[in-house]
């Protein structure tokens, strides 16, 4: 008989009132909690846990994470891209890196969860994020509550029967030692449940590096768009984006990409929304084209009597049946992120940008078809 706890019953964690509508995914902002010392950690439980069978689910190593923001609602691709975007710009330039420490294990009504200290360095943290989201249009997150609770879950209750006396002497009897462990980047997931399981997975959408600790580099950057290109767009649309990678991950892969910018990447889009374009026009595979069919799109960089290179690439986008202002189109929400006008250098105007200026597209893959001149093989 399951023991009742003071105020409240012992309880299924995916019970009706946790479980989201639909059976869905939706954008999540976490810390991965895949630390060695954690998983240690989470493996004094192991014996435990497995008594109990079925009626838990234990999260596997892989799974292990600190959630430290939702967006319980759908989401277009732009919407996301834009709120993606703007927590990456925001943890870039004030977010810090946090030292944690891990336990101890609370056994809840409905969980297993270990506690993070110092809780008001996560909560801001978890603040700047909140901050970051809520400034995208159309984001609509849940109220707050008084006071944060970093915490990460080794297990969830999948019956009503497993939080009793015994479980609870248990828990009590393992308790493995504290730990630290470093935070210093966060990422950005499509999380969903897995009632199956008994535990919450993911698909990756990107990893956003906080200021002061090691930067993301174009290869890293490069693969999370090529899985995102093979979860949402076309055939064209994916092979597109692993000849990119093929093609500049060799050379430039290794760089970090700066606070301030990200040509080398910028430029693997326009690279990337160039192969897609002339294979779809041509009906070609993405393999056949080369690198004078790249620079023949671009045009000429000093011939400013022909239409911009982001008109003559939007009108060509569109006559192929794409919507410059299609939400939910994965080739049109890349080509209007590359779509952003860096103003020239200004002393006067903070947002100036002095390493790029002009059309984000242009400007990055005009450097990227150089360097594929002299260094890469294309």
């Amino acid at each position: 008989m399951a023991r009742q706890l003071k105020g409240g019953g012992v309880e299924r964690f995916f019970s009706s009132k946790r479980t989201w509508s639909g059976g869905g995914s939706y954008l999540h902002f976490i810390a991965q909690l895949d630390d060695p010392k954690y998983v240690e950690f989470a493996k004094a439980y192991e014996g435990l846990l497995s008594t109990y069978g079925e009626r838990v689910g234990t999260v596997p190593p892989k799974w292990l994470h600190w959630t430290v923001q939702g967006v319980h609602h759908g989401l277009t691709r732009d919407q996301v891209e834009r709120v993606v975007e703007s927590v990456r710009k925001d943890l870039a330039w004030n977010g810090t890196s946090a030292t944690v420490q891990m336990g101890p294990v609370w056994p809840g009504p409905s969980a297993l969860t270990v506690a993070m200290y110092p809780e008001n360095k996560l909560a801001a943290l978890t603040a700047r994020v909140r901050t970051a989201v809520s400034a995208v249009e159309g984001i609509r997150l849940r109220p707050a509550g008084p006071r944060a609770w970093p915490h990460s879950t080794v297990a969830y209750y999948r019956s009503e029967d497993v939080h009793d006396a015994a479980f609870n002497r248990q828990v009590r009897d393992s308790r493995p030692d504290r730990f630290e462990i470093t935070i210093d980047r966060l990422h950005a997931v499509y999380m969903r449940q897995d009632v199956d399981r008994g535990y919450y997975t993911w698909n990756h959408l990107a990893a956003l590096t906080l200021c002061g600790t090691p930067k993301l580099t174009v290869g890293e950057r490069l693969a999370e768009l090529a899985a995102q290109a093979s979860r949402e767009g076309d055939e064209r649309w994916q092979a597109a984006w692993e000849r990119v990678c093929a093609i500049v991950t060799p050379g430039l892969g290794s760089q970090e990409i700066p606070h301030n910018g990200a040509s080398d990447v910028d430029g693997s889009s326009a690279l990337a929304i160039a192969f897609y374009l002339l294979a779809c026009e041509r009906k070609a595979p993405v393999a056949a084209l080369t690198r004078d069919d790249v620079e023949e799109l671009a045009g000429n960089w000093t011939d400013f009597s022909q239409p911009r290179m982001q008109d003559r690439w939007t009108r060509r986008l569109e006559a192929l049946g794409h919507r410059m202002d299609d939400p939910d189109d994965p080739v049109m929400v890349r080509w209007r992120a590359l779509s952003l006008e860096y103003p020239e250098p200004d002393p006067d105007n903070p947002d100036a940008s002095t390493y790029r200026v002009g059309h984000a597209g242009e400007s990055g893959l005009r450097p990227l078809l150089a360097e594929l001149r002299d260094r890469l093989r294309f």
